[in-house]
């Protein structure tokens, strides 16, 4: 029968092996991979909503001796 004195050597040895280290990390990553894909969720797309920018008003028509418009005055029939 091993005696507590004797059993902690036993113990030292077996967690520091390589082996032993590298498959608890290799555990530990795919345990944590496979709970961040359990709990993944897609962030819904954000609807930004357009913009609804006025037309600029149309400048008034102040300057009628350009002639060129419908606004030159007269009956040109």
């Amino acid at each position: 029968m091993m005696n507590t004195h004797d059993f902690l050597p036993v113990i030292k040895a077996v967690l520091s092996d390589k082996r032993v280290i590298i498959t608890a990390v290799i555990v530990f990553v795919f345990m944590d991979l496979c709970a961040y894909i359990v709990r993944y969720r897609k962030k819904p797309k954000v609807t930004k909503a357009k913009k609804v920018i006025a037309a600029p008003a149309p400048a008034p028509a102040e300057n009628s001796d350009e002639g060129g418009g419908d606004d030159a005055g007269g009956d040109e029939e």
